[in-house]
């Protein structure tokens, strides 16, 4: 939804650290590809190569540097760990130190988690009214 407000290098990031969430529990599952499918068009990019053994998540998250685009990528992320209908305890522990890095507000990440199941449960009333 506000992806198409990054950088291109933030884009870039912001992608590599998503592959790196949706795999973080081992189980990379149709929803999740489907969410990062549609990150890629939101934000008129291609995907990118991630490697697990390359990747370096501080690294990636120093590309962020206005709050308002830690907060979206942050909000993004969200979507992307609820988007199976589970948080796995990986998941959670990765979000927690993403907001760490962020600087960010713990109490933060609470609505955003929220935020996000809202934003999750309209998609899926939406597609059901497309198929009425």
């Amino acid at each position: 939804m506000f992806l198409n407000r990054l950088t291109l290098a933030e884009k870039k990031a912001f992608l590599k650290v998503a592959h790196h969430v949706a795999h973080i529990d081992n189980e990379f599952s149709k929803e999740e590809g489907v969410i990062i499918d549609k990150y890629c068009m939101e934000m008129q990019i291609d995907d990118v190569e991630y490697d697990p053994n390359e990747f370096d998540l501080t690294s990636e998250l120093c590309i962020f540097q206005e709050d308002g685009h830690k907060k979206i990528a942050l909000l993004e992320l969200m979507v992307l760990v609820f988007s199976d209908g589970h948080l796995h305890h990986a998941e959670e522990t990765i979000v927690n130190e993403i907001v760490k890095q962020f600087g960010l507000n713990p109490n933060l990440a609470i609505v955003y988690k929220e935020w996000a199941k809202s934003i999750l449960s309209l998609f899926v009333q939406g597609e059901a009214l497309i198929h009425l």
